[in-house]
């Protein structure tokens, strides 16, 4: 192999390479920060006043683990409410969706994943933790809320970002949620492990800055579980309030980057070969001299 040409495959193995990196980064979606990725939920557009306004939720990967938080005025145990059956509203599950399909036809081929994180709302999980294969279910009928998000929109709680910046318009929420049952809470699945909730120290000590877009609400929720209990790729999370008077979701990706030894091989490889062909020629020259 002339040495022109070895140049030339490993300049192109690592346009390769930095062509990965580039576009592995591009992938995320949301906004980064601080190695978190964060959707802006409109404010004041929580129906029934500002402890059903959610603000923001954010995700942060690291090797072993996955970290989400949410901000706004719902407590994680949930507020009082005459209307609902149990007397309580709080938070749905929180849904992630890795198919590429819409939420939907992911929830009807039990393709999702779910997370149970408040131990007091509705939901038919078992416990608080990380289930997969799930289809999921609404409870907005016993918690006085809304039937569809087009209700909801057509109430006139509809604003640029209702859901956030990731689903940033009526068409967007339409085209991936329905405008039918907002499914809100985990209806089955099987639990593949637990979460471990984390304090607003925690939370800071990891880069979490809600602040940062003045987007702090007076309730912050966060929790962590295992990377290995998920799939990586492409996603798109979401959660509602169990009356759906407003949710917020978040596109993003999950996915190791490792050290890309096949083509770094081949370079090596490359540069072995080089360094030989060179020698070689160098002893010829010596020869006929």
């Amino acid at each position: 192999m002339k040495l022109r040409n070895i140049a030339t495959l490993i300049a192109g193995m690592a346009a390769s390479l930095g062509l990965i990196s580039i576009t592995g980064q591009q992938a995320n979606a949301g906004t980064l920060y601080q190695n978190w990725n964060y959707s802006i939920d409109a404010f004041n557009d929580g129906s029934g006043g500002s402890a059903y306004d959610i603000k923001s939720i954010a995700v942060k990967e690291t090797a072993d683990s996955i970290f989400v938080a949410l901000t706004g005025g719902m407590p994680l145990t949930g507020t009082y409410a005459s209307a609902a059956v149990d007397k309580n509203i709080g938070w749905g599950d929180l849904f992630f969706n890795f198919t590429g399909n819409n939420f939907q036809t992911a929830s009807d081929a039990k393709s999702l994943f779910g997370i149970r994180f408040a131990g007091t709302n509705d939901s038919n999980a078992s416990s608080t933790g990380v289930y997969k294969n799930v289809q999921a279910t609404s409870v907005t009928g016993i918690n006085n809320g809304y039937s569809s998000l087009q209700q909801y929109n057509d109430a006139g709680w509809y604003k640029t970002n209702t859901l956030g910046t990731d689903l940033p318009t009526k068409a967007d929420a339409y085209g991936y949620l329905g405008q039918g049952s907002v499914l809100n809470v985990i209806g089955s699945g099987t639990k593949v492990g637990d979460i471990t909730m984390l304090t607003a120290g925690a939370l800071t000590a990891a880069g979490l800055d809600f602040a940062h877009f003045a987007a702090s609400g007076t309730e912050t929720i966060g929790f962590q579980f295992s990377k290995s209990l998920f799939d990586s790729g492409d996603y798109l999370a979401h959660v509602f309030v169990e009356c759906a008077n407003d949710g917020v979701a978040l596109a993003g990706e999950l996915k190791d980057v490792p050290e890309p030894t096949g083509l770094g091989g081949l370079a090596v490889v490359g540069l072995v070969v080089g360094g030989s062909q060179l020698r070689k020629r160098r002893r010829v020259r010596v020869s006929v001299n």
